[in-house]
């Protein structure tokens, strides 16, 4: 049994290399932060489609105080504020840093800030295989004919429009639910990836604010 034991050794060493060439090289995922960059680069995409989506023009010129004690849980809550902020300025909101001197309570609520994922595989999974003999086994990596691996982000985001003094209801703004999407495919052991997040590496100017229309009555 010894004898033969460089006649397997070899023939598992050939398959090996068969396995490594038709698998290409890959690296794992891995990252150096809480979360990797492209469950960072959905979630960013969604809060930004979501917030687009709201229409504050009807109180352009109104002094508005943001309330953010509903998004306390949210690990993203900084940059939330940070685009509302922004968004609240383009449609003529004027923000004040003192809920006394505010007309207006914005409330922001996000009902879903999360990633999933699903992966669909055709070839052969990860194998481990046991050198004879020896106690050790090596792995065959996983060799993909065809494989897509999606990442989803949604989000869904709604606004309590208050009066300050007497936080009576004014408005409510609903129905802002977003999705972002990044896929990874290997067809035919070729990579590649789509994705419907904006990737533009220029920064652009925000558009010109027209005079704010007087703020409607409500």
């Amino acid at each position: 049994m010894l004898s033969r034991l460089p006649y397997h050794a070899t023939v598992l060493a050939l398959a090996l290399c068969l396995a490594g060439a038709l698998s290409g090289c890959s690296t794992p995922w891995t990252t150096n932060t809480q979360r990797n960059a492209i469950e960072q680069l959905l979630l960013s995409d969604v809060i930004e489609r979501g917030i687009a989506a709201a229409d504050f023009r009807p109180y352009a010129g109104k002094k508005a105080f943001l309330d953010s004690s509903y998004l306390e849980p949210q690990t993203d809550k900084a940059y939330l504020l940070g685009v509302l902020a922004m968004k609240l300025a383009q449609d003529g909101i004027i923000l004040t840093e003192d809920a006394k001197e505010a007309e207006l309570l914005i409330q922001p609520l996000c009902g879903v800030l999360a990633t999933d994922y699903d992966k669909i595989l055709i070839g052969t999974p990860s194998l481990p295989v046991p050198v004879p003999n020896t106690g050790i086994s090596l792995v065959i990596p996983e060799i993909s004919l065809f494989q897509k691996y999606a990442r989803y982000g949604y989000g869904r985001f709604a606004f309590n429009i208050l009066e300050a003094g007497t936080r009576t209801p004014v408005a409510r703004l609903t129905g802002a639910t977003t999705k972002a999407t990044y896929t990874n495919w290997i067809i035919l052991l070729i990579p590649f990836s789509t994705t419907d997040i904006s990737e533009s590496t220029e920064l652009s100017e925000a558009p010109e604010l027209s005079e704010p229309a007087e703020a409607k009555k409500p």
